[in-house]
């Protein structure tokens, strides 16, 4: 049986882990919320250009990825197409030859 300092000592040590723990947590919640607050401030304060300027950003990052997906999709219908070129070369190359 752990002595009695043992068991004061290890419920002081959890005691301060855990109220680090929910103080960390808390800050982090209160900073994420004012960053939120700050984006949303900026964006209603941001001029029109400002605004059609990020709107354009956005729309060429959208545009390369379409382009990116775009290419993907072909390269795995072509190998799909492969794929299935070998597994017909394949099924003909296991039937006998009837009529010999």
């Amino acid at each position: 049986m752990p002595s009695p300092e043992n068991v004061r000592r290890m419920i002081l040590t959890a005691s301060v882990v855990s109220i680090t723990i929910a103080g960390t947590l808390y800050g982090a919640g209160l900073k994420t919320n004012q960053e939120i607050e700050q984006t949303k401030r900026k964006r209603h304060e941001a001029t029109f250009d400002e605004k059609m300027a990020a709107l354009q950003g956005m729309r060429s990052n959208l545009t390369a990825r379409k382009g990116m997906i775009e290419a993907q999709i072909r390269d795995l219908d072509t190998r799909i197409k492969e794929k299935k070129q070998r597994q017909a070369v394949g099924s003909d190359k296991e039937r006998p030859q009837e009529g010999r």
